[in-house]
């Protein structure tokens, strides 16, 4: 019964006028980004007796994913297995499979949630339905990343922007978009990043899906971050608040707070900036999103190193290692190392720092971005007694510094970054002149 492209039209002939007359009011409201609304109007067409198994699936899922946008996570996951349970029609199974897997991965359970995309994919091409097929690569690419093989991810997320190309997806290519711009982010490709997040903006206002906006705004913020263009950053990510407040998007505030907070610290604000912090880090944990936990922790440890709060910094860091564990990821191990290992060198502990810095690089060698990396480096330089050892890390700091700055093709951009005082330090220690790269 359902269409095998599975864009959502299916057949609802057997169903009772008023049970689909409240099924298309939900959709129209969710289509309006109302999902209070929507959740009331597909319950309504839920509490319809004798109805076809594959309208209750889909209704269930549709409304787990209302539910999931609003936060609530476990009236998603019920909606979602009984989408997954009510009708024994494949297409349907593998799109509710797919909606657990985006769950799995948002609670920081990467191993279930590559086990559930890996089964969808399956069942896509078992089925020919472009939608689950190019879902469940996406999903596949973002634990790619979040797991640290960038080379898959690109690969994973290249296939799913393909197949929705083909489908003619919009919405889904700019997630899809998103997702890669996310990745390209990982990788230090800000350029590439910055074109993918651009894309992605305009196909989202075309359809004037608020809160993607909201997101992508978030993410142009955070490359400009990376870059040291820290005021427009800040223009990007205060945009984003504001319209995350306006449109109830409180799931994306986490990580809109993270970067607001990271910006102030940037320009020297940091009765602000560690306020934004606290609040990112509260708002993620209600949440329960561990990996937004994880970076709030990061960040709030970096800054209170940098003000000198050291009973603070290490609360931070040993609560960013607990949560490093839990998601089982090499990205999150080797932000805790890097952040103990500067802990250490400040309260004087020189091998101890020296041991955890070099744990910090062995876990980051494919699972953090060059922007980390580089500063790992650059700090290793600092804290090692050998000056051969110290000459190597300060070169390949230099390496990842010009590897961010060669590509980028906005000159402005390039200059600032190259010319902000923590990457010139690097190029002068290096002896590199930042306006030969």
């Amino acid at each position: 019964m359902s269409s095998t492209f599975g864009s959502g039209i299916f057949n609802m002939q057997s169903v009772p006028q008023a049970a689909v007359a409240a099924y298309q009011a939900g959709s129209q409201a969710a289509g309006d980004q109302d999902f209070s609304r929507a959740i009331r109007y597909y319950s309504d067409a839920l509490a319809f007796d004798g109805t076809d198994a594959v309208f209750r699936a889909r209704t269930h899922e549709y409304r787990g994913q209302c539910y999931w946008l609003l936060g609530d996570f476990d009236k998603a996951e019920a909606d979602y297995v009984a989408a997954l349970k009510t009708s024994d029609d494949l297409n349907q199974i593998a799109r509710a499979r797919v909606r657990l897997g985006e769950l799995a991965d948002f609670r920081g359970e990467y191993e279930t949630a590559v086990s559930l995309y890996g089964q969808a994919l399956e069942e896509g091409i078992q089925t020919s339905n472009l939608l689950v097929i190019g879902r469940a690569r996406r999903g596949l690419g973002i634990i790619h990343r979040k797991q640290g093989d960038t080379d898959k991810a690109v690969t994973q997320l290249l296939q799913a922007l393909a197949t929705f190309r083909e489908a003619g997806e919009a919405r889904e290519q700019a997630r899809v978009l998103t997702s890669l711009g996310r990745t390209r982010h990982a990788r230090g490709e800000y350029q590439h990043a910055l074109s993918n997040h651009d894309e992605a903006l305009t196909i989202l206002e075309s359809l004037n899906d608020r809160w993607r906006i909201v997101q992508v705004l978030n993410d142009i913020g955070e490359c400009h971050q990376a870059l040291y263009d820290i005021e427009t950053a800040r223009t990007y990510h205060e945009k984003a608040l504001e319209l995350a407040d306006q449109y109830e998007a409180h799931l994306i505030k986490p990580e809109i707070l993270r970067n607001l907070g990271v910006d102030l610290v940037e320009q020297g604000d940091f009765n602000w900036g560690m306020a934004y912090l606290q609040e990112a880090l509260e708002s993620a944990r209600s949440f329960n999103n561990r990996e937004q936990e994880a970076l709030s922790l990061y960040n709030l440890a970096r800054a209170h190193l940098l003000i000198g709060n050291m009973v603070e910094a290490g609360e931070a860091v040993g609560a960013l290692q607990i949560v490093a564990e839990a998601l089982n990821a090499d990205r999150f191990r080797a932000l805790g190392l890097f952040v103990q290992g500067e802990l250490f060198y400040q309260q004087g502990q020189q091998p101890e720092a020296v041991a955890a810095l070099n744990a910090a690089a062995l876990a980051a060698q494919t699972a953090v971005d060059r922007g980390v990396l580089w500063k790992l480096h650059a700090t290793m330089s600092h804290v090692v007694r050998e000056d051969a050892i110290a000459s190597v890390h300060r070169m390949i700091a230099a390496e990842f510094i010009r590897q961010t700055a060669e590509p980028l093709k906005d000159a402005r951009l390039k200059y600032g970054f190259v010319h902000a005082p923590p990457v010139m330090a690097v190029l002068q220690a290096a002896g590199i002149e930042p306006d030969n790269l």
